[in-house]
């Protein structure tokens, strides 16, 4: 009896598992894909790549997301974090990317594309039907429903953050116009929130105002008559507040940060610079023993005319209408370089010349001086031969 009860209650506990395994097979039979199996908490770099316009780069740290191109801001988090969900956005649909004409769903060559560190999505057009997005990736078309495009095409501006302060940054000192800002002002400012971010349209102007943290780090603004429109000079963004902050001014307050650097006030020129004395010296001498030599300008001359482009050659003539009485010094017939051979010590040998005599060969044998050399001794074999420059025969 107790048997067939232990038989019984296996069979019973064999049909409960059976019962979980189809019920969970049921549930992933009915689960929809989303397009990407990442976490947003995950990510490091997001690239938006638009033909035409600049590309968005965001780059996650450990105090939120921050722009990195077109501008170096703090990015809206909400917004980014809204842009991330299409990474779990439901797939509809799926098939190979080589089975359907990619250029006919405008992914080839496609318009709009999101890097995702190393992955890297491309959007294209929209079903006419059911009006589903078609996006590729990793050799499939899918289709989600057109959710995020609006947030894929918007403009740069769409993604700074309006907080007027930037995260991380602790203002320590401040100044309005040359006054220094009392601390509660300071730390008002921190949690300041603008109602939009804008380009401006024109150049700022207004009065300075400059905050300070701690490492000596400045923030420079220029804010309007009624302190509701801040312009951020580094970046050229406009914050327009919804009210104006109440700035409170302390004429005693002590600036605690380090000095800014004072820029060196340019040096006038003076003179040819010296070249490297090491260039000049003899080897074996010490470099500080060696006198370099100093380049110095030609002196100048008196007998130069205001013209600078007149020539040379007409300084010191009497002007005259006659252009053809002019002689330029390139006009001239050249007459023929004198002509000198070496020998292969370095010294001069004379020329024959059909008027001149001979003249005696100078040169003497090595160690036998009372001896005149051979003819053609000392000379360069490979020199013209004069009488190829003689003068030609009279008529």
């Amino acid at each position: 009896m107790s048997g067939r009860w232990l038989v019984n209650g296996a069979l019973a506990i064999l049909l409960v598992v059976l019962g979980l395994l189809i019920r969970a097979e049921l549930q992933r039979a009915h689960l929809v894909p989303t397009l990407t199996d990442l976490d947003a908490a995950d990510l490091y770099r997001v690239e938006i790549n638009r033909t035409g316009e600049p590309t968005i780069t965001l780059i996650q740290t450990a105090i939120g997301w921050r722009l990195e191109t077109p501008f170096q801001v703090d990015a809206d988090n909400g917004r980014v974090t809204q842009l991330l969900g299409l990474l779990e956005a439901p797939v509809e649909r799926s098939f190979p990317a080589a089975s359907v004409d990619l250029r006919e769903l405008g992914l080839s060559p496609a318009r709009l594309r999101l890097r995702l560190d190393a992955r890297e999505l491309q959007f294209g057009g929209t079903d006419p039907i059911g009006q589903m997005r078609y996006v590729a990736g990793e050799g499939l078309v899918h289709l989600i429903r057109d959710r995020f495009h609006h947030l894929l095409i918007a403009p740069p501006i769409h993604y700074v953050s309006p907080q007027l302060v930037p995260r991380g940054f602790g203002p320590v000192f401040g100044r309005l116009g040359g006054i220094p800002l009392t601390p509660e002002t300071l730390n008002d400012l921190v949690g300041l929130h603008a109602e939009r971010v804008e380009i401006p349209a024109e150049t700022p102007s207004g009065e300075p105002v400059v905050l300070k943290s701690a490492d000596g780090t400045t923030l420079r603004f220029l804010i309007s008559e009624d302190r509701r429109r801040w312009a951020r000079l580094d970046q050229r963004l406009l914050y327009v507040l919804t009210d104006a902050p109440e700035l409170t001014l302390d004429p005693n307050a002590v600036d605690p940060t380090p000095p800014e650097p004072t820029p060196a006030p340019p040096t006038a020129f003076d003179g040819p610079v010296d070249p490297v004395p090491a260039l000049y010296a003899p080897p074996g001498a010490r470099p500080e023993s060696v006198q370099a030599p100093r380049f110095e300008p030609e002196p100048s001359t008196e007998t130069l005319d205001a013209d600078p482009f007149q020539s040379f050659g007409a300084l010191d003539r009497e002007p005259t209408d006659d252009p053809e009485s002019i002689i330029v010094p390139g006009d001239t017939l050249p007459s023929e370089p004198p002509m000198v051979r070496l020998t292969p010590d370095g010294r001069a040998v004379p020329v024959e010349t059909p008027d001149a005599t001979p003249a005696p060969s100078e040169f003497r044998l090595p160690g036998e001086p009372d001896k005149a050399a051979p003819s053609g001794f000392g000379q360069d074999p490979f020199a013209p031969d004069p009488a190829m420059y003689a003068d030609p025969p009279a008529d």
